[in-house]
């Protein structure tokens, strides 16, 4: 029995150190295993691709599965944002680098960058260049591109030609809102007050004049009379100009002063009545005009009215 009971002890003994052993490689690999992964590897694969200041483009290119497309024989240009660009993008949409590159639409905005074959700064002219996108092409104009301004051009990295810009370019519809505050929007300076003031205006001048004509009663009067329903429109015309505001992103802009230059609104404004030539007539400058007309006039009504005691039409 005693020899039976060593024989029990030195089992379990050896057992104890087996496991310990294990459980101190365990913790071992694991620890080399993090260590590899939180600082290596992300390093290597950047470098790898793309080289300094265009690591977060290179970090998206292989979240997106793209690496292969960009680094085979075939020549491809880039125009390449660099981090500082990826930077500005997540302060702009209240987003963090994970997040940005966490995107459902990664691949059409990083494909938006790439265009087919070997294109140098020498050989860019305005107009569009059609991208791997395939649905959407660039703009050019002069040394921008989509309105980012080329910062260094012409590198060559394997089979790529590099031009890094200074903006990520999203094509139309794919870009997440970007966060715009109360402030922002109705910053005195800014475009909103005197938008949605304006918007008021045209409607409560159109409105007096035509109520003037149908009933005989002043503005004033038209006011006390209507009190409820006058709140009631300035209250939802209000909102119908600020709810887009607050929700605002590079496609559909509320701010009419940059919907033109909204690839979204301009896709979206092709093959109807809206097309350039219309909107060179009916443009944000001929609504603030108008906007500051109907103000001037329903202030000049009010007058009126007050100093001969009667509608004026």
């Amino acid at each position: 029995d005693a020899s039976r009971d060593i024989r029990q002890m030195t089992m379990a003994c050896t057992a104890s150190r087996v496991s310990t052993f294990a459980k101190a490689s365990t913790r071992a690999r694991g620890a080399t295993l993090r260590r590899q992964v939180s600082t290596a590897a992300p390093v290597t694969a950047k470098a790898a691709l793309l080289g300094d200041d265009l690591s977060i483009l290179s970090a998206a290119v292989e979240k997106a599965e793209l690496t292969g497309a960009l680094t085979g024989d075939k020549p491809l240009t880039v125009f390449a944002p660099t981090d500082a660009a990826f930077a500005q993008v997540c302060e702009d949409l209240q987003l963090s680098k994970e997040e940005v590159l966490g995107l459902e639409s990664l691949a059409d905005i990083l494909t938006y960058h790439v265009v087919d074959g070997t294109v140098t700064s020498a050989d860019l002219r305005d107009g569009e260049v059609p991208t791997l996108n395939e649905r959407f092409a660039l703009d050019v104009v002069g040394t921008t591109v989509n309105g980012a301004n080329i910062v260094k051009a012409d590198e060559t990295i394997g089979n790529l030609t590099v031009h890094r810009v200074d903006q990520v370019m999203f094509p139309p519809w794919s870009a997440p809102a970007k966060v715009l505050t109360p402030q922002q929007v109705l910053a005195f300076e800014g475009w909103a007050p005197e938008v949605i003031n304006g918007r008021l205006a045209m409607l409560g001048f159109l409105t007096a004049v035509v109520q003037e004509m149908a009933t005989g009663q002043s503005f004033t009067e038209q006011l006390g009379a209507n009190f409820g329903t006058f709140a009631a429109q300035v209250q939802l015309w209000a909102f119908a100009s600020l709810a887009p505001a607050f929700s605002s992103n590079e496609g559909y802009t509320a701010n009419p002063f940059t919907m033109d230059d909204s690839r979204t609104w301009r896709e979206v404004f092709k093959g109807g009545p809206w097309g350039p030539e219309a909107r060179k007539i009916f443009n944000a400058q001929t609504e603030q005009l108008n906007g500051r007309a109907a103000m001037v006039g329903i202030v000049s009504l009010i007058a009126v009215e007050a100093f001969t005691g009667h509608a004026l039409f």
